[in-house]
């Protein structure tokens, strides 16, 4: 059994974006930290399917959603390049990220109705983590 879970793991790959960069408070499972500032991640897992079964170290794809959210555009295009370049396999905490494949990449425009400061940019990216728990 892992001593880690799925979401911490991730937390662990993302965090290796340069914490100058977003700080490990302002990366969070499922909302963002109301109390963070931004820039700022989140992410969320979608699916999680079993593709090998009675095999040593049962293969599992995750699909997450991975949210960059900043006050411009420009910057949040940035983050989400950032994001993109730590997607990457290797051993988190105690699973083993075999693959992990980047499906797309959407920036969302913030509503405009009380002005765009109040309203950040998010730039949404998909992913499937192909892994194994050891």
């Amino acid at each position: 059994m892992p001593t880690y879970s799925l979401p911490q793991a991730i937390k662990t790959m993302l965090e290796t974006i340069n914490n100058a960069v977003v700080a490990d408070t302002n990366i969070t499972y499922g909302t963002r930290n109301q109390y963070g500032t931004l820039p700022a991640i989140t992410y969320q897992i979608n699916s999680i399917e079993t593709l090998t079964v009675g095999a040593t170290g049962v293969l599992r794809k995750a699909s997450v959603e991975i949210n960059s959210i900043t006050k411009e555009a420009q910057t949040t295009q940035e983050l989400s390049e950032a994001v993109r370049g730590v997607l990457t396999p290797a051993e988190y905490n105690d699973i083993t990220f075999t693959a992990v494949v980047n499906q797309n990449n959407v920036l969302q425009e913030p509503d405009s109705g009380n002005g765009e400061e109040a309203t950040p940019y998010i730039a949404t990216t998909t992913i499937d983590i192909y892994y194994k728990e050891t």
